[in-house]
């Protein structure tokens, strides 16, 4: 059995196409255990009620049809009365068919499970189609099962009737309710044996509808590697999603950049944009930061907006590798970054006042927030999926 991409479906199911064929009513089944259950559910109902149920239906048919009633009943009342009778009988025959209800429901549910869709195929009303499904190699298994129940049944019956001749001849010796009681329970006998070969042939036709199942449900090696794409996503589509949150993150954090109180370099390779609010009484947070081409872009924008830039290699790096976007700086590099701090001040009180330009400080960084770093390009930490 080959697939639409010509490779041979040699692959179980995987649960999600079990799971799809499952939710379109697509499960296996097997008509013989349904007629199984139902014809000898019934054979046992009969031996269980039956002769109270006969006894039941003689004494209301002998009631209703007497002389008596029948005589003195308005000729127009009588479709009432008949439908009346016919209401209570079935009353009386419940438990029977209440029994026979359950082993069909049990029977469908066991083998396939609770499934339930309503859906109109036109291909099915298709002469041609009809004609191909004849000839199908599932018609002749069903032709099989046919012959089967035909050979079983028949071997069954003749060997009953054989045991039960002498019986059977013997009738006419007893009185008639004596011969209709034995009879009734002969054909309740007769019933029950006749009806266990179709559990045998439930028994035979249960596995071969799992097979049959099954393997209509294999894939071949390309459906699967299609179907992990689509379950997990195609790689180029999530390249492309990737890259556009990566963009979409890029554009938030830039938002950031003019409102910054300094921008920290490496001079190239890196840029740290921080913010710091006095009045917050929290330490100074990382705004923006980036590697390469993004540092580039941090850089231009702050001298769009005249944010201070400040080169410091070291700090710059520390802070890159040490702290994530929005986050507040370690404890460790906060000498360090108040002394960028205070010369931007500096800075500012300068240009407004004039006098003596300041120093730029060489702040001290622990060599623990380097290990590892090196100005080689780094991840862009701008990512929203590392």
């Amino acid at each position: 059995m080959s697939g639409e991409d010509g490779q041979e479906k040699t692959e179980e199911a995987t649960p999600k196409k079990r799971e799809d064929s499952r939710k379109k009513g697509q499960v296996p089944r097997s008509k013989e255990l349904s007629t199984a259950m139902v014809t000898i559910a019934a054979a046992v109902g009969l031996f269980a009620w039956g002769p109270q149920i006969g006894h039941d239906l003689a004494n209301l048919l002998t009631v209703a049809l007497s002389p008596a009633v029948l005589a003195n009943s308005d000729p127009e009342l009588m479709p009432g009365i008949f439908y009346g009778l016919l209401v209570e009988g079935l009353l009386l025959m419940w438990p029977l068919m209440a029994l026979c209800f359950a082993a069909a429901l049990v029977s469908s549910v066991a083998l396939g499970g609770w499934t339930f869709k309503l859906s109109l195929k036109l291909d099915q009303l298709n002469p041609i189609t009809g004609l191909g499904k004849v000839f199908s190699a599932k018609s002749l298994v069903e032709l099989g099962k046919s012959m089967l129940k035909v050979v079983f049944i028949g071997v069954a019956a003749y060997g009953l009737l054989s045991y039960l001749t002498p019986s059977i001849l013997d009738l006419s010796r007893h009185s008639p309710e004596q011969a209709m009681r034995q009879s009734g329970g002969m054909l309740l006998w007769f019933f029950l044996i006749v009806s266990l070969p179709l559990l045998v042939i439930a028994l035979i036709d249960v596995p071969w509808q799992i097979f049959s199942f099954n393997k209509q449900l294999k894939m071949s090696h390309q459906e699967i590697m299609d179907e992990n794409k689509e379950a997990n996503g195609r790689p180029e589509v999530k390249g492309k999603i990737r890259e556009m949150q990566q963009a979409a993150a890029r554009r938030r954090m830039m938002e950031h950049v003019p409102k910054a109180d300094v921008i920290i370099t490496n001079p190239t390779h890196f840029a740290v944009a921080l913010s710091y609010r006095e009045s917050g009484g929290g330490a100074p947070i990382v705004v923006a930061k980036g590697a390469d081409e993004v540092a580039a872009r941090i850089r231009a924008l702050g001298k769009a907006n005249q944010v201070p830039l400040v080169a410091s290699p070291r700090l710059a790096r520390a802070l890159f590798a040490s702290t994530d976007l929005d986050k507040e700086i370690p404890s460790g590099l906060y000498l360090a970054v108040a002394q960028i701090l205070t010369y931007v001040y500096q800075l500012r009180q300068w240009e407004d006042l004039g006098g003596e330009y300041p120093e730029a400080p060489a702040p001290v960084v622990d060599d623990s927030y380097l290990t590892g770093f090196n100005d080689e390009p780094q991840r862009d930490f701008s990512d929203p999926n590392p």
